[in-house]
């Protein structure tokens, strides 16, 4: 069974175990307790990826039915929106490394919803684009990315979803 064929836990079940895993206690020091505290309370790289885990498994459960996932679905936007690309440059657009972001775009070329433009290679680089069906998967998609979008706002909240857009952006903007 492959990586992608779990069932993802419900979000509540989710938040559900870090606040669980959160609570566990253990014979420490007060100097430990007071440094796991410290991690605890300010810890980003800990509540980045529990947002991050959570998110994906929402736009997951939303895109399963058409048998996507969220990664798949963001490139198969970011492949749309720079027309035709390099592996390199998907990459970087996307702050993917390398092995994963290769891993990824052989599953959806296998499927048939990117593929490479052969009469474009520049050397060794052979630009992609979305073939025509990953096009039409990419538009019969919104829809379930409007679920998404939906279940994620209700749980990010106003606030939450603002910051994350506006953290984004300035990433996005170097």
């Amino acid at each position: 069974v492959g990586r992608h064929d779990r069932r993802p836990a419900p979000v509540d079940l989710v938040l559900h175990m870090h606040h669980i895993c959160s609570m566990a206690t253990h014979t420490l020091s007060p100097k430990r307790q007071a440094q796991l505290q410290e991690v605890e309370d300010s810890c980003l790289i800990t509540r980045a990826r529990l947002i991050s885990r959570v998110m994906t498994n929402i736009f997951d459960e939303e895109l399963r039915p058409l048998g996507l996932v969220s990664s798949q679905y963001t490139l198969l936007g970011s492949v749309m929106r720079m027309g035709m690309a390099t592996r390199a440059e998907i990459g970087r657009v996307n702050h993917i490394d390398r092995s994963t972001l290769t891993r990824n775009l052989k599953v959806m070329m296998d499927a048939g919803w990117i593929e490479e433009v052969a009469d474009q290679a520049r050397g060794r680089q052979r630009p992609l684009r979305l073939s025509k069906a990953g096009e039409d998967l990419l538009f019969a998609s919104i829809p379930a990315w409007r679920a998404g979008q939906k279940r994620a706002a209700k749980v990010l909240g106003e606030a939450g979803a603002n910051a994350i857009k506006d953290v984004a952006n300035d990433i996005m903007r170097g």
